[in-house]
């Protein structure tokens, strides 16, 4: 059960899920529901399967599955490097990780699609490697490195199985792209016209994306532009979207109508943010709206339009010319509209160019009906107390996903509440300068009495008289003590 707070629309997650099972592509399934909670109405949710072992039973018939692994950290680029330890086996009586290294190997070894052809199912990888592309996701492989699974029925190749899609259609794509850390100031690919990136500007660097697809890109580009011509084209999916719009309609005004005290339904963390009834409507079409996490969410309508305008164009395709005219028409509601300039930066950000001196010190289906959910009794949720962060890392910024700066990049080039910044030019990525000092948490968290956890970090986005506040894993969290030292 989803809110997917993070988007205006209640369609991203259903819309990607559906394109998956009409490509008859391994996914999950999504659908709405209504929630309420001892008679009271909690609001309008994504309901959505999840992969776990018993999805793995029912879809492949796979009991308590030894060879199901979750990439849910980031950085994951199916290297043994990165993703021997940062992929976890999600049957947790596994100990035996042999065969995951063996194929993570092999990945590392290949040098053309040949050498692995027996072990991965490399059109199915380069299907969702294609729907990554077109649909401006920057939260799985290609950018942020997480968010897919890797599978390997009995008798068959693995099986690269994505998840978790509230981030695509150009959502937030200033803050996937850039970072939500810091402000970007690096030399860079200036355009923010996302939707006009080639592949290549796109993806971060990859072994298997050299090996699969920049170093002969014949087959991916087969699939990408089939898909461009079965379902990723305005004359598809603009009716699927009114569809949906209208379907999911009277579920979003009745979830925007707040209670006699202003209070909206199921908004406990009312710092989280929400849409207005009328972004959603307009980003559902093709206004592009200021999203909730400071950044933007393109209209849905339009990044199709624009992404299918540039696909049709850069691989010469032949394309429905109703929407390749420039003349084509559409409506902007200006009343919502966020600009280039619209995105929220965070806060204590410095900007420099100097250098540092090196330390010795440690461093789908489409739905008929909603389905209602009642809930008997709320769940009671037991919060950890606080330990200490392992000291596993050499630079501070390592355990958000990004790496260190070598040795020989001194340059600082931006300056924010984790320290200093570099940037790599033959990697064209950020990297940390600061060296990681291990931290012991607030022996109470003072947040937590508030509903929120305290963070890692110390970037502050917000300061009331509660205390200073950041951002961390989609929620809000209680900035340390250790932060003012």
């Amino acid at each position: 059960l989803r809110p997917d707070a993070r988007e205006a629309t209640f369609l991203r997650s259903k819309l990607l899920c559906d394109v998956h099972n009409r490509l008859g592509i391994p996914s999950v399934s999504a659908n709405y529901a209504t929630l309420y909670i001892n008679d009271e109405y909690m609001g309008f949710y994504i309901l959505m399967d999840s992969i776990k072992l018993s999805w793995i039973d029912f879809v492949y018939g796979d009991k308590d599955s030894t060879s199901l692994y979750r990439c849910k950290d980031v950085n994951n680029d199916l290297s043994v490097k990165m993703s021997s330890t940062g992929c976890i086996n999600d049957n947790e009586e596994v100990t035996d990780n042999s065969e995951w290294i063996e194929f993570l190997t092999a990945l590392d070894s290949a040098q053309s699609a040949e050498d692995i052809e027996n072990i991965f199912d490399i059109d199915l990888f380069l299907t969702e490697i294609a729907i990554e592309y077109i649909s401006g996701s920057w939260d799985h492989y290609l950018i942020y490195g997480h968010n897919f699974y890797l599978y390997k029925p009995k008798d068959d190749k693995w099986k690269f199985i994505v998840y978790d899609y509230d981030g695509d259609f150009g959502q937030d794509i200033d803050m996937g792209i850039n970072g939500m850390s810091f402000d970007f100031t690096a030399p860079r690919n200036p355009s923010t016209d996302y939707p006009t990136y080639s592949f290549e500007e796109w993806t971060k660097s990859r072994h298997l994306v050299d090996i699969l697809i920049l170093n002969n890109s014949t087959r991916f580009d087969n699939i990408l532009t089939n898909l461009v011509s079965e379902i990723f084209n305005p004359a598809t999916l603009f009716p699927y979207i009114d569809e949906l719009k209208e379907f999911v309609r009277p579920y979003v005004e009745l979830d925007k109508i707040p209670d006699e005290n202003g209070k909206y339904p199921g908004r406990l963390n009312e710092k989280s943010g929400d849409y207005s009834l009328a972004e959603w409507d307009a980003n559902c079409e093709f206004t592009t709206v200021r999203s909730s996490q400071g950044s933007r969410g393109y209209g849905l309508k339009y990044w199709i339009l624009a992404k299918y305008r540039y696909i049709c164009k850069a691989y010469n395709m032949e394309c429905d010319q109703t929407y390749l005219d420039e003349n084509y028409e559409y409506t902007i509601d200006k009343e919502v509209e966020a600009d280039d300039n619209d995105v929220a930066q965070p806060t204590n950000i410095e900007v420099v160019q100097s250098e540092i001196t090196e330390t010795d010190e440690p461093t789908t289906i489409l739905a008929d009906q909603t389905t209602t959910i009642e809930v008997a009794q709320p769940t009671t949720i037991v919060v950890p107390q606080p330990t200490t962060i392992p000291n596993k890392y050499n630079c501070w910024v390592e355990q958000f996903g990004y790496p260190c700066c070598s040795s020989r990049n001194k340059i600082v080039y931006a300056h924010d509440g984790e320290g200093d910044w570099g940037y790599d030019f033959s990697k064209m990525e950020w990297c940390g300068i600061t060296p990681y000092t291990e931290h012991i948490n607030d022996e109470e968290c003072w947040s937590e009495v508030l509903g929120y956890p305290c963070c890692k970090s110390c970037t502050v986005y917000d300061t009331d008289s509660d205390g200073q506040w950041g951002y961390e894993d989609e929620h809000w969290c209680g900035i340390q003590s250790y932060c003012q030292n």
